[in-house]
Order: structure tokens, then sequence, then C-alpha cells
């Protein structure tokens, strides 16, 4: 069994578009068998916005593992006690949110590669990184993921798009994640999406990402929409959540039976 393997990296790499399936809410496995089960490429574990704990947020983690289905976490902050910690459960790359300057992304990129690239402790055979991959020396595990653990930040920031160039051009960001709705409240246009500025900006960073050979991504739920952003050179889209999916079919069930199965079932 593999900890942090290098199949994410390897995709980001290759340039394949990738669906992500969210899990913000459901604390059993049965989320990430569906979404394996039903071909998402990959796992986002949400800490942000979530009231998932660390020990929840490992099983999802060895589930994954076990199917072989990539899975990264969405931190909730960028200290190095938030970080480390799910590092070291193994996943196999980080989402670093709200980034507005190359000196923020700066510090967390140290903070999530061992030295001589960072700072990151080791966990030795402690914790899953460690003791998944039967290292032959502690060298190969540093050198290892090092290389293969994917680094990702999120562009939803009006200071983040102006500082875009700088940013991305720091090496080592593997992809870059548009949040929609985020980012049209920093601009001063919440929840307009059709706005053209806000527009401007989903083209400013796919350009600048693909300058500097980083993964385009957004986060975007609809079918047509995703159709249209890969179009537009979106590679790795946020397509669904396991609380929204829940709340969405729970819906469309009570609303097929009809606006008057409550009275045909009274007259019966």
């Amino acid at each position: 069994m593999k900890g942090c393997s290098d199949k994410l990296i390897t995709r980001i790499r290759n340039n394949d578009v990738l669906i992500f399936g969210a899990i913000l809410d459901c604390r059993s496995g049965a989320v990430i068998e569906a979404f394996n089960d039903v071909g998402c490429d990959a796992i986002l574990i949400d800490r942000e916005h979530t009231a998932l704990d660390t020990e929840t947020i490992l099983e999802h983690i060895r589930l994954a593992r076990t199917l072989d289905i990539p899975c990264m976490i969405r931190t909730a902050d960028h200290s190095y006690a938030q970080i480390n910690r799910l590092l070291d459960q193994a996943p196999d790359g980080i989402f670093v949110p709200r980034i507005r300057s190359r000196s923020e992304v700066e510090a967390v990129y140290k903070m999530v590669k061992y030295p001589p690239l960072g700072i990151r402790g080791l966990g030795a055979s402690t914790c899953p990184v460690a003791k998944y991959m039967g290292w032959g020396s502690v060298q190969e595990q540093i050198e290892y993921v090092n290389k293969k653990q994917v680094f990702g930040i999120q562009i939803e920031t009006a200071d983040a798009v102006a500082n875009l160039e700088n940013i991305l051009s720091m090496p080592g960001i593997d992809i870059a994640v548009i949040g929609p709705d985020d980012l049209c409240i920093s601009m001063g246009i919440p929840g307009q999406l059709n706005h053209p500025e806000y527009q401007k900006a989903l083209d400013c960073v796919v350009s600048i990402c693909n300058k500097h050979k980083v993964m385009p991504g957004i986060a975007c739920g609809d079918p047509v929409e995703v159709q249209k952003m890969i179009k537009r050179g979106f590679r790795a889209f946020w397509y669904m959540a396991d609380i929204c999916l829940l709340w969405q079919k729970a819906k469309e069930q009570i609303q097929a039976l009809g606006s008057d199965f409550r009275k045909i079932t009274k007259e019966q």
C-alpha cells in the first residue's frame, strides 16, 4: 500500500483533465467509494469550510489509498501546525486557500517541503507518509515526497490576480484553482460570474498558468460550464460535493412525486 503515490503528479504533468469529487460533510468512507466508482479522477477533502476533524480525514485518506484514487486536502489556513499534520497522513497533495502574494506562497512552500527545499519536519515511522512506502533510507523518503507530493494554491482574491505573474513564476507550484465566489466577492462583484472583469480574470489565470506550466483549475459544478471551461483551457475541476449531491437528489426525489401526492395519499 502506498502513500503519496506519483499517480496524481504524473497526470498533472501530462496535462490531463481532472475531475475532483469533494468531501465537505460525510464522515463515512462510502462517499469515496461512490466517487471512485462513478469515475472521479481524484478526491478533494476540505478542511477550510467544514467540521471534519483530523481523525476523519486520516480515515478518508486511507480508504482513497486503498482504492488507488488520489486525494488532496484543502487546508484551513497557512500555519505549519495545520499543514504538517495533514501532510503527515500521506495525501497525494495539498491545496492552500486564499493566497494573495508570492511571499505567502514561498512561506507555505517551505512548510510542505522537507530540507533542503523547505523546513518540514520528518515524522520518521510515526505517521503514514513514513511507514507505507517501505523506504530504503531517510534520504530516499525525502527526495521522493519532495518530488511527488502535489502543491496546489487557490486563486480567490483580487490581490492574487493582480500579483499572478509574480506568484506563478515561483518554481514548485503544480496546480492553481480559482474559487469563483470568493474571487467575485474580493473583486466587488459578488455572485456576478458573468461580469466582464471576472471573465477577464479567468482568461488571465489560464494564460499565466500555461506560461509557467502550472495546471489551471476552477470550482465548477455545472456540466455545461465545465465543457466551456475545458475549451478555455482549464484542466482541473472541483466538480461535485457530497452534501450538495445529497440535497440535490433529495429535492429531485420529492419533486418526482408530484405536487398532489400528499392529497392522493389522504384520499386513499
